[in-house]
């Protein structure tokens, strides 16, 4: 990792204790490099570019590289071995990593042993694990709270940040059942809904307490999210981090 100063040594150990959530996670110049590890959640809409996007109106420049695959969980990357060797190069302040939803009770054991073993090689690599909440298809909507329930319960075990996009989701659609956060596969995101899960994810790398930097007309999703329906989801993002 890039360390400029000695004052961003005591910084970062800050950002990556347990007991310290509440620190942003960026150094003295403003500067984030992150990795991105997944699967088709990410990278449709392209949800890396969009968290780019979003810190940018924040004043944040981030870097990123991306490690996403169809159909992949945390155990095939970690078969892989791809991610244990691009951690190795240090350059990176923070891994954003999901999977499928993992609901069913052996789902949930297999994402917390692979988020176990992901996290102890962030630390080996002195950068920190943000899980990425998902969300379940429309089709088990039923499943809604075991997927919340089992993306914070790694995140709890392994000291991970969680990154609660899923419960913004189902925020959201207490607020407005319409909104179309599905996209026609009624799995995968919309771009309204990839830019809610990236207003979370932001929001919670940089622990925001208000998002009012982030104005609808001058974003990328500005045709697929009005002025009204943004603040609907900036308020479920902020309600899902405890705000």
């Amino acid at each position: 990792m890039r360390i400029r100063y000695a004052l961003f040594s005591i910084i970062l150990f800050t950002c990556c204790s347990n007991e310290n959530e509440s620190q942003p996670i960026a150094d003295l110049r403003g500067d984030l490099h992150i990795l991105f590890v997944g699967n088709s959640l990410t990278y449709t809409n392209d949800l890396p570019a969009l968290i780019k996007e979003i810190g940018l109106k924040d004043g944040i420049t981030i870097t990123y590289s991306s490690l996403l695959f169809a159909n992949y969980s945390l155990e095939d990357h970690w078969n892989d071995g791809k991610v244990q060797k691009e951690l190795q190069k240090g350059i990176y302040d923070m891994v954003i990593a999901q999977q499928g939803p993992s609901a069913l009770p052996e789902s949930q054991v297999l994402l917390l042993e692979y988020t176990t073993r992901l996290a102890n090689v962030c630390k080996q690599n002195k950068c920190k694990l943000a899980l990425y909440m998902v969300w379940p298809s429309a089709n088990r909507s039923f499943d809604f709270d075991n997927v919340i329930q089992s993306y914070t319960n790694a995140a709890n075990a392994t000291q991970s940040l969680l990154c609660p996009a899923g419960l913004a989701w189902k925020n959201a659609w207490n607020t407005d059942s319409t909104l179309p956060l599905y996209s026609d596969d009624d799995f995968h995101p919309s771009r309204m809904g990839s830019a809610l899960a990236a207003i979370t994810i932001y929001a919670s790398l940089q622990n925001k307490a208000t998002l009012d930097f982030i104005h609808p007309t001058e974003m990328s999703w500005k045709k697929e999210v009005s002025e009204d329906k943004l603040i609907i989801l900036k308020q479920a993002a902020l309600k899902a981090l405890g705000k």
